[in-house]
């Protein structure tokens, strides 16, 4: 006996020791993946800024341009007190048009370029919107980070993105000072919207079904789109001061955190240095998705410590769910959808299988499995399959497919197996996923109340039906968590 216990206790400790080195070669193959494609995003990133600053520049030793400046400068000081001729109207309206072809041709990357006097008057503008002939130095527009630059460091030659009224959407600005025989005269501002730095920053590939790669600035707003929202998040999304104050003082390295959305995940991070402006790059990717990838690669091994647990488990039991509204029913090899606040139940299982597929206080659907499903190897019906299908047409986008809860029910492990599978590779982490289990049980009664996303079972423990125990899927680990302590993964966050 003594000889066993010794054995079994060194047998833990090899595991433990194993599953410690795996979970760190994955975190590192995880951050690995995750440095190259932000790394990747960086140099693109750099090559834009520095394509469209030497844009920028070439604005000050263009001959057409500066003429331009002086030119439409003096012509709107001289419409202050004399009205103009009609000739030198037509010559400056003439002047206007090949201005606009040539910035056409020349810096059509910039969706606007200010002409602006050293006393802040704008006194031309390539869009003319409502910018065009006020004072940036005044009223509302003395608000922006603009002239509040141009007042304080009129030298300096980037404005960093802030929302930007005129044009309603952010926008940075590159500022090129405009010197005659050696003296101040005023700027060339060049308008610079988000949209193409957005659209670089919009890459999925290589990044599963939750990675996403984003820019931060200083105020720790987002400057480029989330991945999960449907609106847009830039200078809207403000992330925590935790998160990412430590980020930028740290500079670069790797971090696991609760985002944005509340979900733990794996980052790497680098913070740019954009002329006088800093911003943070972040490339990530759900805990949850590396747990259910490591499922996928290594299925055998992964189901024998899932069983396992599964065998183990303490079983938590719970009173009754009041029932106020009457369930709608499910039939063996059929399954049936929610959606109006109703309950849902199935009585009976015993040698079948419960599925529950649901989207809190949305819907739910339940199937009640035999073994004539596909699951089973059998081929009258395929229930799993057919609710995927309706799930994917009719009532989710892709991007809420990690919102969907799936419960399974039984009292044996026949189909079992294959059912998670099957949930797994429809696109539902393990971390979505519990398997209520009651081996000893004769049968089970289910009813789910999607609208609090509570799930009772009833085990019948006996053929009298005379002796039963009520299990809830809230005291039931989810199969993401079980199969963690395998990977050495679940790490502290830092």
């Amino acid at each position: 006996m003594r000889y066993i216990i010794v054995l079994f206790i060194a047998m833990i400790m090899t595991f433990s020791q194993d599953s410690s080195s795996y979970g760190e070669s994955i975190q590192e193959e995880t951050y690995q993946r995750l440095d190259k494609i932000r790394t990747v995003k960086k140099q693109q990133l750099f090559d834009y800024l520095e394509k469209i600053r030497k844009n920028a520049d070439a604005i000050g030793s263009d001959n057409p341009m500066s003429e331009f400046f002086y030119i439409k400068n003096r012509y709107y000081q001289l419409q202050k007190t004399t009205p103009p001729p009609e000739t030198l109207l037509r010559k400056i309206s003439e002047l206007k048009k090949k201005i606009r072809d040539h910035y056409l041709r020349n810096y059509s990357s910039f969706y606007d370029i200010l002409f602006i006097n050293k006393d802040g008057d704008i006194f031309y503008t390539i869009r003319q919107q409502s910018d065009y002939h006020e004072n940036l130095f005044e009223g509302e527009l003395a608000q922006t980070a603009l002239a509040q630059q141009l007042k304080k460091h009129p030298m300096e030659t980037f404005v960093d993105y802030q929302y930007y009224a005129i044009s309603d959407e952010p926008s940075a600005f590159f500022v090129v000072p405009v010197l005659k025989d050696g003296h101040f005269a005023g700027w060339f501002v060049l308008q610079c919207a988000i949209n193409k730095i957005n659209s670089m920053f919009t890459q999925e590939e290589g990044l599963g079904a939750t990675g996403e790669v984003f820019l931060v600035n200083k105020q720790h707003y987002m400057l480029t789109d989330s991945r999960f929202y449907g609106d847009s998040s830039i200078l809207k999304k403000h992330l925590s001061y935790e998160n990412i104050a430590a980020k930028f003082r740290e500079k670069a390295g790797h971090k696991i955190v609760v985002d944005y959305r509340g979900v733990r995940a794996l980052s790497s991070f680098e913070v740019c240095r954009i002329s006088n402006s800093e911003w943070l790059l972040i490339t990530k990717i759900d805990e949850d998705e590396i747990t259910t990838e490591q499922y996928k690669k290594k299925r055998e091994e992964s189901r024998q410590h899932l069983i396992l647990n599964f065998q183990e488990q303490n079983r938590r039991y719970c009173s009754s769910m009041p029932i106020d509204r009457k369930p709608v029913e499910v039939d063996m090899d059929e399954f049936r959808k929610v959606h109006k606040k109703e309950l849902i139940c199935t009585y009976g299982v015993s040698s079948c299988t419960v599925v529950i597929v649901s989207f809190p206080e949305k819907f739910s659907y339940m199937s009640h499995i035999s073994n004539l499903d596909r699951m089973y190897g059998g081929d009258t019906t395929d229930l799993i399959g057919h609710i995927f299908k309706r799930v994917n047409t009719f009532d989710i986008y892709k991007h809420e497919l990690r919102k969907l809860q799936a419960i399974v029910v039984a009292n044996h492990f026949e189909a079992v197996m294959n059912i998670i599978d099957r949930l797994v590779d429809a696109g539902i982490f393990l971390s979505q996923i519990k398997f209520i289990y009651n081996p000893d049980a004769h049968y089970g009664n289910v009813l789910h109340d999607y609208v609090n996303s509570k799930t009772l079972v009833e085990w019948v423990m006996d053929r009298e039906a005379e002796n039963k125990l009520r299990q809830c899927a809230a005291g039931v680990k989810s199969l993401g968590d079980m199969l963690k302590p395998l990977i050495g993964y679940g790490f502290p966050l830092k």
